[in-house]
């Protein structure tokens, strides 16, 4: 890696959305980058974007052949979700780029669509429905308590105590709240209520399953508040977030051990993922149920993935690090057409 530049792209940290904290917090976590990395006689350096024509101007400045682009950038030109913005313009220069590709991130937004290949596939996964319309009867579901959250949303936006719901009164109200809320479909599916694994995985050819972690949530007494909804992700000072922090499983009974990863491998296969991803899995009666595909996980250092890897014996630079050997190996190993520079694109004035 010596002989490459790693670039971190991420969006900017600051203006509409962003708290203080927050905005303190994101910079952080780039200085530590930036300092770890550099200490392994890495030259790095990191550009805040947030529209395709500021990131298409600097990439042209840089040498696709020499360059390993760390991907950060969560969306671009405004466009709410839009992960897939960024690689697309990094697939059409040449650089090669960490995570997951465009049509990969795309899908697996979709919770509908990942749940389908799931089902096809075989994959233990909750028994769901999906309603797009306030005038659909609702009257044939019969699994409660269930869960209700947004089809289109991810870092369980949308997700609260009111999700787990109990009868059809408040099925149909909590579809009625998601489909007018976020002008998009509502996912219903079976809620389980068990303890929920967070298993990190990396690679491409050969899959290296990182140490799991685990929320048990046993300081909820009320099954409606075991379930991991936005506040216990993002509100720090919550009571959510403080009761569902996870934990390593140093002890976990070798066969379940090998079924969740043999589940977690075939998962990722299927769905197609590159270089990394998180999959959360719950449990019921000793049978373990997919609960999400996670194909851009956080990846801050104090993020579930980060810490994962990091209980490896690295540090979160190292982390990075080895997520650009994984994007430079895949291209060599699935025979890429070489990347040379591109005349059209690179100047380097």
């Amino acid at each position: 890696m010596t002989n490459k530049e790693i670039i971190i792209i991420c969006n900017t940290m600051e203006g509409e959305g962003w708290t203080e904290e927050e905005t303190k917090d994101g910079l952080d976590n780039v200085n530590t980058l930036e300092k770890q990395i550099s200490e392994k006689g890495i030259n790095v350096t990191t550009y805040f974007v947030s529209t395709s024509k500021e990131l298409e101007r600097y990439l042209k400045k840089h040498d696709p052949a020499n360059t390993v682009v760390f991907n950060w950038c969560e969306e671009l030109d405004g466009m709410k979700n839009s992960f897939h913005l960024a690689p697309q313009l990094l697939e059409k220069i040449g650089f090669v780029y960490t995570g997951n590709d465009p049509e990969n991130l795309q899908f697996t937004l979709d919770k509908i669509k990942v749940k389908n290949t799931l089902i096809k596939e075989k994959l233990s996964t909750p028994a769901y429905n999906v309603y797009t319309s306030l005038d659909e009867k609702i009257n044939h579901w019969n699994v409660f308590p269930a869960l209700v959250k947004p089809a289109l949303e991810h870092s369980s936006y949308g997700i609260t105590k009111e999700s787990v719901v109990d009868n059809h009164e408040q099925l149909e109200m909590q579809v009625k709240k998601v489909i007018e809320t976020f002008n998009g479909p509502a996912y219903v599916e079976d809620f389980i209520d068990g303890t929920e694994f967070n298993i990190a995985v990396w690679g491409n050819d050969n899959l290296e399953i990182l140490p799991i972690r685990a929320i048990d949530y046993k300081e909820f007494e009320d099954y409606h508040d075991r379930l991991c909804n936005y506040d216990s992700k993002w509100i720090l000072d919550s009571d959510a977030y403080k009761k569902t922090q996870p934990y390593f499983v140093r002890d976990l009974d070798l066969k379940l051990k090998k079924n969740l990863e043999k589940l977690v491998i075939r998962t990722y296969r299927v769905l197609n993922c590159k270089d990394y991803a998180r999959i959360d899995i719950r449990m019921r009666d000793g049978n373990p149920y997919i609960l999400d595909v996670n194909s851009n996980p956080d990846i801050t250092e104090n993020g579930g993935f980060a810490q994962s890897a990091m209980d490896t014996g690295v540090n979160y630079g190292g982390v990075i690090i080895k997520l650009c050997e994984i994007a430079l190996d895949r291209v060599e190993s699935y025979q890429y057409t070489s990347i040379k520079t591109n005349p059209l694109y690179y100047n380097s004035n």
